[in-house]
């Protein structure tokens, strides 16, 4: 048995090399192509599946990277959003301190005590609030409220550590003013015409951007404190006296810090 597996293997070994020997002849050529072409195509095939396989894994793994720096991002420019808008706050308040600081600076005759705006009243859209401020810190009913040198507002009712600001755009609030113009009084009161300016006469000369400032007239305000700015004459041609529409650039909504003025 040993040897017949012996001349197997030896018939095989001398079949193959002469195999190897003709396929390199001229007229073996059909039968060298035919195997090539056959063993070929496999191969290419397996070549480009393992190429397209590789191109995907290389886009997948582009794509994961590309989410986690597209991720990485958000969160850094919501950061610098969060800075750029403390920043922003901060420049607010910073120039709402400086005009109040120059308002100071230019009235000398008048004392001024900084508050906070602690809460808005929950109804009338921002007629009043409340500040951190009380009779014992010398406020009183009736004293004017004023921030960026405008005035806003008066206290309305006080207690030992807190008071209540009424808005000049309250409607129960009536404010004596004078137009620096013509010199003229009139009556300022807020509703749903916005800040307006009535009881001016007739043939009273008011310019549109004419200023606007307190009166001394009862006795609550001290006089000279800008209100505002005229913005529209509002009144009828059949009206008794001229209504003007006023403007102010104090963001009523948004205040934090005012004054309060003690007499």
């Amino acid at each position: 048995m040993r040897y017949r597996r012996w001349n197997y293997r030896l018939i095989t070994a001398v079949a193959v090399i002469i195999l190897l020997i003709l396929s390199q002849l001229s007229f073996f050529a059909p039968v060298r192509d035919l195997t090539r072409r056959t063993i070929g195509a496999p191969a290419r095939l397996f070549d480009g599946l393992t190429t397209k396989l590789t191109t995907t894994a290389r886009v997948i793994f582009a794509i994961s990277d590309l989410s986690r720096e597209n991720a990485t991002l958000q969160v850094q420019n919501s950061q610098l959003e969060a800075q750029l808008a403390k920043l922003n706050s901060v420049q607010g308040e910073n120039d709402t301190l400086r005009q109040d600081l120059n308002f100071k600076n230019s009235r000398n005759d008048l004392k001024l005590v900084p508050a906070d705006v602690l809460t808005f009243s929950p109804t009338g859209l921002y007629q009043s609030f409340t500040i951190n401020r009380g009779t014992s810190d010398g406020i009183q009913a009736n004293q004017a409220v004023v921030s960026n040198g405008f005035l806003i507002g008066k206290i309305h009712s006080v207690t030992t550590n807190t008071a209540e600001v009424w808005l000049i755009t309250n409607r129960n609030l009536i404010t004596p003013v004078v137009l620096t113009g013509s010199q003229t009084v009139g009556l300022l009161s807020g509703g749903i015409r916005g800040l307006v300016v009535e009881n001016i006469p007739l043939d009273t000369k008011v310019a549109v951007g004419e200023s606007v400032v307190t009166s001394s007239l009862e006795g609550i305000y001290p006089s000279g404190i800008a209100v505002g700015k005229v913005e529209q004459v509002i009144s009828a041609k059949e009206d008794i006296f001229l209504t003007l529409r006023i403007s102010t650039p104090v963001k009523l909504g948004d205040l934090t810090v005012v004054f309060v003025v003690v007499k």
